[in-house]
């Protein structure tokens, strides 16, 4: 997203903390969550289908020019060498204006580009443009922006983003999980089980239960799960609970009750499942749900 500018100004500033050597990917979203909590909002981004561009974008009232570049200046530059970012604010005019950073260590050069060019010390509205290296890249960025602005711990990635998650260095690949999970605390926290269930989307709790009932797979997700639920903390319940009904609907399962049996019955009439003696975390989370009232 190039603009045509009549005017470049700059000066030299200290930049009061320095960009650490890390991927790209994990330094921008370390860029975003620290944008986030300097101008206390979320961010929110932008992705069309099919293209290699993410934008994200802050409606703020205003934003200190100076106090951005000694924040973020190093960061922005730094990932800018690999992934070409771009920043722009809005002047009390309505002119656009562009800001660029370069150079490392102890100084920093903040250069606008504007039309008028004056010299701005406070902006609005303030917006990046990242151009990521294929479709895949910037899809799979924009899943994991997604997370972060939704305020959750980790995200739950698809299979699909393996080799770039890794390229990154931002997922320790398992494949006996049904997802890649992201850290956004880099490092894997004490509470990991939980902090993964609470990265899982609704679409995502269904894709489990389709494995499950579908498949009979048993993901270790439901491990994670019946674990929290025997201490009474189980996180977004009602989304597992919904997930569970829209999946029996889809394949058309019907449950039957007769005592202390249940059984249940695919679309032919066929037995799916049968019993409460079964010990199978899936299954204990499949009955807690079916059964509420039983302890």
């Amino acid at each position: 997203m190039r603009f045509r500018y009549n005017q470049t100004i700059e000066r030299t500033i200290c930049p009061k903390t320095v960009a650490v050597e890390n991927s790209p990917a994990w330094l921008i979203i370390c860029l975003i969550k620290s944008l986030n909590d300097w101008l206390g909002l979320p961010h929110r981004v932008f992705y069309r289908h099919g293209d290699r561009q993410l934008k994200i974008g802050y409606e703020v009232l205003s934003f200190p020019t100076d106090e951005l570049a000694e924040n973020f200046g190093s960061l922005v530059s730094k990932i800018d060498q690999t992934w070409p970012l771009e920043v722009f604010g809005i002047a009390d005019s309505g002119e656009l204006i562009g800001i660029s950073f370069a150079g490392d260590g102890d100084s920093l050069v903040m250069r606008q580009q504007s039309v008028s060019g004056v010299w701005f010390d406070e902006l609005r509205d303030l917006y990046l443009t990242l151009l990521l290296p294929d479709t895949k890249a910037a899809r799979c960025l924009f899943d994991l922006l997604r997370a972060v602005e939704d305020g959750r711990p980790a995200a739950a990635m698809e299979w699909e983003y393996a080799d770039f998650l890794e390229q990154q260095h931002l997922a320790c690949i398992d494949r006996t999980l049904s997802f890649c999970y992201v850290y956004f605390e880099q490092d894997c926290p004490d509470d990991a089980p939980l902090a993964c269930l609470l990265s899982l989307t609704l679409e995502q709790k269904q894709k489990l239960w389709l494995l499950f009932l579908e498949k009979r797979i048993f993901p270790p997700e439901f491990e994670w799960l019946w674990d929290t639920l025997v201490n009474q903390c189980a996180p977004n319940w009602i989304e597992w609970t919904l997930s569970l009904f829209s999946v029996l609907e889809q394949l058309n399962i019907q449950f039957i009750c007769r005592g202390s049996q249940f059984e249940l019955l695919d679309g032919l009439g066929k037995r799916l499942y049968f019993g409460v003696d079964h010990t199978g975390a899936a299954e204990q989370v499949l009955m807690k749900i079916l059964f509420p009232l039983n302890q």
